[in-house]
């Protein structure tokens, strides 16, 4: 893989992949960057002798998160704003126009100084460093036309001359840049209070927590059944071997899902999910997300990632909890309870998927499967959900897909195809 398919998330199948169905601890442990923190989950979990850890294809997954963890030096920069700006040139890894950032000077957190790099710009770090000056739509539209160029020279001009007559206004922002061969590439701006709680710190507090579950109850079985991942971006979802009968249509399973995006201002939460498998197809499925809060029940935990190591903590020790909620979510299935005009359900989803702006403007096989043209009239639920099930086997992007979950569960669970 070149640097540029780390970036981009992937869903990962080993359903056919070789397995020892374990790892230990160590190995897992070896993920974790950060000393402090590795100390903290060993005191935590007793980790002070290498455990094996048992759990169906861990190994495997582990291997891929490994490789992910170690591709990239991460860099952490104390940069001032007048010491960085922005050029429009051409990537050569991606033989196209592209935004970089220069750095004229940072200072790392081991004090050292580092000078003159230039980091292509990736995930949203372009909005995070103009959004304070309301500049992100207007440095994009350069990006459209030639010669545009010089624009974002005239406009780099012009904020020297401000912090040169305004020092005062000069703030220090926290740049995150990733190194690989002597190419970098700035991954956000932040805060000094913004921590390394990636993709390897979420897979590793998962498994603990998952071999917790087996340890106090050794007949618990999990399957890990679906993996999306990137260099800042994880979603697992973890299913539980227990099944609940919806009459002839098929059955569900609780699950969660681990989710954690790396990439600025976005968070990591743990979220109840359901795994519909219906009679008539043994292999797909549907996955639903559960979104209603109460006083009394709480489907989804999220954090952000500057919160303590405790609160970390304590978020990933609340999925024993989710799994539990299964039971609360069987009474409120629009789709099996409530509706029976289910050609409606279908025009629910199509709306959102078929309009002249939908985000999904660009996946001819999912507007194939819930037109009229090509669907004709779904006269039963057994129709409904099979074209639901077709619906997630399409291959599309990491976001698109989870709108796309989203969606179906809107629909399905509460009869609402808002996001």
């Amino acid at each position: 893989m070149n640097n540029y398919d780390f970036f981009r998330t992937k869903q990962y199948s080993i359903a056919n992949t070789k397995s020892i169905d374990a790892i230990y601890s160590n190995d897992l442990l070896s993920l974790i960057k950060d000393s402090e923190l590795k100390e903290f989950i060993i005191n935590k979990y007793n980790l002070e002798k290498n455990i094996k850890i048992e759990i169906e294809k861990i190994d495997v997954i582990y291997e891929q998160i490994k490789i992910y963890t170690n591709h990239f030096e991460l860099i952490r920069l104390n940069v001032d704003e007048n010491k960085a700006k922005t050029v429009l040139e051409i990537n050569k890894e991606k033989n196209a126009p592209d935004y970089f950032f220069v750095i004229d000077e940072g200072v790392d957190e081991d004090g050292l100084i580092h000078e003159n790099i230039k980091a292509a710009a990736i995930y949203d770090s372009l909005n995070l460093f103009y959004k304070n000056r309301s500049l992100t739509q207007y440095v994009k539209s350069l990006k459209k036309g030639n010669k545009k160029s010089t624009l974002l020279d005239d406009l780099n001009n012009s904020w020297d001359n401000f912090f040169t007559n305004n020092p005062k206004e000069i703030k220090t922002k926290k740049f995150r840049l990733l190194k690989n061969n002597e190419q970098y590439y700035l991954k956000s701006i932040n805060t000094d209070f913004y921590k390394e709680y990636g993709v390897a710190v979420s897979f590793v507090f998962t498994v603990l927590e998952l071999f917790k579950i087996k340890t106090n109850k050794p007949n618990t079985k999990f399957t890990i059944s679906s993996i999306y991942l990137s260099e800042s971006k994880i979603d697992l979802i973890i299913t539980l071997d227990k099944k609940i009968q919806l009459e002839i249509y098929g059955f569900i399973k609780p699950s969660i899902s681990i989710r954690n995006e790396d990439q600025g201002n976005t968070s990591l939460g743990v979220y109840s999910t359901l795994e519909f498998i219906s009679n008539n197809s043994k292999n797909n499925k549907i996955y639903l997300y559960p979104k209603k809060d109460d006083d009394k029940i709480r489907y989804n935990k999220t954090i952000n990632h500057t919160v303590n190591k405790e609160s970390l903590a304590s978020l990933f020790s609340s999925i024993s909890e989710l799994f539990d909620h299964i039971d609360n979510f069987k009474n409120d299935f629009s789709f099996y309870n409530k509706t029976k005009n289910y050609d409606e359900l279908r025009h629910k989803i199509a709306e959102r998927i078929l309009s002249k702006n939908s985000v999904f403007k660009d996946v001819k096989e999912l507007k194939d499967l819930f037109s009229k043209d090509k669907s004709g009239h779904i006269e039963n639920l057994v129709a409904l959900l099979n074209i639901c099930e077709k619906a997630e086997l399409i291959d599309m992007d990491f976001d698109l897909k989870f709108k796309l979950r989203y969606l179906i569960s809107n629909v399905l669970l509460y009869n609402s195809n808002n996001f």
